[in-house]
């Protein structure tokens, strides 16, 4: 192999198995010459690891060292041997008796070089590299892998040092230019990152093993528009992997692309065949941020079809039915869901707050009940129990889980409010706008409170205060349809000939009323994705 070939391939990396290079390496610098015999068995040797037959190339080894003890190419094939056969041990003791017999022997050094690299030895590996350099100065491998180990013991500024001791058609390979782009960004030298990508794009020689182990470097340093990029031109070759088209759909996906994102993931699908489990979910995912519900569902109707005992993909299916105001399917999903993971507290919190939309809250009981059972630390499943009893009209019952869930910061201020409720109920009115008042402080940005405050205030005829009341919660959200619906209850006891339009609104509000689900599964972080 000549050295030119040789460069062009060992540039790769540990990309191919140690024998394959240096193996073919039949000569080293201070080995005796013994005739052609040995050449012929070192021939067999090789070709014996070539074939994958270890034995017979350890056994042929054995008899040529009998008869050329000190040949150190032999000591170099027995290492390779030992590498194969995973003795690390061995493998390093054979090569450096190879190098103790030919101190010159680059073979020797880049195989024991690169078995320290497996070993993830990386500083024993420099070592040998730094060593081989100092008799083999332009090295080609040397050089590389010693910039690339500095690299990856995030000494960039010596890696970048080194690449510069390469030829100037070595350093403008696609090899050494991915590692120079990648100590530029390390650096923080973004305009050489760039200047360095852009030659990179441009190289012939390139390949996915220059671009996807560099990415984390760009990511760490702000470079990512670099990592795109460099990703983009494997894409347009068609020579971009499934863990290239990964990384570039989570950079599109971080920037909000999810329409390019879900493009990029699509050619993941395999042509024949069943697509994996996980890149469904990830297409799912994307869709659903992307505001695609239906395409979400398509991917997760899918994966649920391949895995119908996949508990997790049932409540996904679920949460977005939810979303997409699908209550029947919603239910079943998360019915579903809840029998093949009936200990998961989150399946059980999720169906509770579907069937509690659908004024089922006897079963919504128990299901909140085995949440709270599940997390009796979380004050957020008394919280959401409380919702069920209140709905049941077991008042008693609910007024305990709020007392005890308004003694916790996350949920004082939703407790606060149906305690509040509950006092309005009962028609202690005064003890209802005291709660009411406390949830606002609460919850300063919410329209709840300030809605059900009003409805007191209404109540107890403290019109001008209820108007005040609800010019503030119709700040906070303009389409609110408890807050509009208790100020045209202001209206009609007013007179206010605002009345009828007033009613026109609530009507049109009510048909995208925000569900009482969505807010219970918002409250403990409960969505798809």
């Amino acid at each position: 192999m000549s050295q030119d070939v040789s460069a062009r391939y060992n540039l790769r990396g540990l990309r191919k198995l140690i024998f394959i290079l240096l193996c073919a390496q039949l000569s080293a610098p201070g080995t005796p010459s013994h005739g052609d015999d040995v050449e012929v068995r070192l021939a067999h040797i090789q070709r014996a690891i070539q074939n994958g037959d270890l034995r017979a190339a350890r056994r042929e080894a054995g008899k040529a060292l009998q008869s050329f003890p000190s040949d150190p190419r032999l000591y170099n094939f027995l290492g390779v041997i030992d590498a194969q056969e995973k003795n690390a041990g061995g493998a390093e003791i054979d090569f450096r008796r190879a190098i103790a017999i030919a101190p010159s022997f680059t073979g020797a050094y880049l195989n024991l070089g690169r078995l320290y690299q497996e070993q993830m030895a990386l500083e024993e590996a420099l070592g040998v590299y730094e060593k081989l350099l100092e008799i083999s100065p332009n090295e080609v491998e040397a050089i590389y892998q010693a910039s690339s180990l500095l690299y990856r013991l995030s000494r960039f500024r010596e890696s970048q040092q080194y690449l510069a001791h390469l030829s100037v058609e070595a350093r403008h390979s696609a090899a050494a230019l991915s590692l120079s782009c990648a100590n530029h960004a390390a650096l923080d030298q973004s305009t050489q990152a760039k200047a360095c990508a852009k030659e990179l794009i441009a190289a012939r020689d390139i390949t996915d093993a220059d671009v996807v182990p560099f990415v984390p470097v760009y990511k760490q340093h702000r470079q990512e528009a670099v990592a795109v990029t460099l990703l983009e031109a494997l894409l347009r070759r068609n020579a971009a992997s499934n863990a290239a088209l990964d990384e570039l759909a989570m950079l599109y996906e971080k920037n909000k692309r999810f329409t390019e994102a879900r493009d990029v993931l699509t050619r993941e699908l395999p042509v024949n065949g069943p697509p994996p489990l996980e890149l469904l979910n990830r297409l799912a995912e994307i869709s659903y941020r992307s505001g695609d519900l239906k395409g979400a569902l398509a991917y997760l109707a899918h994966a649920r079809d391949l895995a119908p005992g996949n508990a997790a993909i049932h409540f996904l299916f679920g949460l977005v039915c939810i979303d997409l105001k699908l209550p029947p399917e919603a239910t079943q999903s998360l019915r579903k869901a809840v029998q093949l993971g009936p200990k998961n507290p989150y399946y059980n919190y999720a169906l509770g707050a579907v069937l509690l939309q659908q004024r089922q809250p006897d079963e919504a009981i128990r299901l909140f009940r085995q949440f709270r059972d599940a997390k009796p630390d979380d004050p957020r499943g008394r919280f959401a129990l409380g919702v069920a009893f209140f709905d049941a009209e077991r008042t008693k019952e609910a007024r305990e889980q709020f007392e005890a869930a308004s003694r916790d910061p996350a949920t004082r201020g939703g407790a606060l409010l149906y305690l509040g409720r509950l006092a309005s109920r009962d028609n202690s009115l005064p003890k209802a706008e005291e709660l009411l008042l406390q949830s606002v402080q609460e919850n300063p940005t919410s329209p709840d409170a300030r809605a059900e405050l009003a409805l007191v205030q209404i109540r107890r005829n403290e019109y001008a205060l209820a108007r005040k009341t609800l010019a503030q919660a119709i700040r906070l959200s303009p389409a609110d349809y408890r807050t509009n619906l208790h100020l045209l209850l202001l209206y009609r006891r007013t007179k206010d000939p605002r009345a009828d339009e007033q009613a026109r609104r609530v009507g049109k509000l009510q048909m995208v009323a925000e569900d009482r689900e969505r807010t219970l599964l918002r409250s403990l972080d409960i969505r798809p994705y």
